[in-house]
């Protein structure tokens, strides 16, 4: 399926036509290996597979990637997960920061069929990753969380909490990820609080404190109705 994006690169007047050929997720990828194992325990006690090797790699459908502010669930168990993602297009990486949102009462089946479930959502802005590549790990990530009109905030921490690109890539190097047309998500960071939380919309942002500039996305769900018959 041909899934078509008009990315704006922030600071300049020029757009990056992508056609998205394959997207990967990955999962796991802390650096912090004690935050990371926690996170599997939360998720074990909600009954999610434990992976069998760290990082994981989860490749999902082309047309999963987009930057609408509005998508369709099929439940309120579904929640975000903010994310650097990195993009390759006319052999030039660019970034900017999506949310791999998942489905928490299919992940207790199947994590890889989660990820399918829902969009991969990324922000419609972009910077070239040769331009924060030396200050990399101070890139803020951050994601606000909205319920019955009440915000609060839901993670918080930098790209350094992450495995880099280049770990990533090499990690993962026979997958090839690193060709034009490739979408990758980094797997996320931790939340503030103890648990996985629910909204009914997310605010996720990825702030470079040496550059003073921001890549803010807002979007929002909508409920399906229940099977009908």
């Amino acid at each position: 399926m041909e899934n078509k994006l008009i990315l704006n690169i922030q600071d300049s007047d020029r757009k990056l036509e992508l056609s998205v050929k394959n997207i990967f997720n990955a999962g796991y990828a802390g650096v912090n290996q004690e935050k990371v194992q926690a996170h599997i325990d939360e998720l074990s006690e909600l009954g999610v597979k434990i992976p069998s090797t760290i990082p994981t790699l989860y490749p999902v459908s082309n047309q999963l990637a987009t930057y609408s502010d509005t998508i369709q669930v099929q439940h309120q168990e579904t929640s975000g997960e903010i994310e650097y993602v990195v993009i390759w297009s006319n052999n030039t990486m660019y970034v900017t920061v999506g949310s791999d949102h998942t489905d928490r009462k299919l992940e207790t089946f199947s994590v890889a069929m989660s990820k399918q479930a829902c969009p991969n959502i990324l922000a419609q802005e972009v910077w070239k990753f040769e331009d924060v590549a030396n200050h990399w790990d101070q890139i803020e990530l951050t994601c606000w969380i909205k319920s019955n009109g009440k915000e609060e905030l839901y993670q918080k921490g930098t790209c350094g909490d992450l495995m880099s690109p280049k770990a990533l890539i090499e990690n993962f190097e026979e997958m090839e990820i690193n060709r034009d047309g490739n979408v990758f998500y980094s797997g996320t960071i931790g939340t503030v609080g103890s648990s996985l939380a629910y909204g009914d919309e997310y605010v996720i942002e990825m702030k470079d404190p040496v550059l003073d500039r921001v890549i803010t996305h807002h979007y929002r769900l909508e409920y399906l109705q229940e099977e009908i018959g």
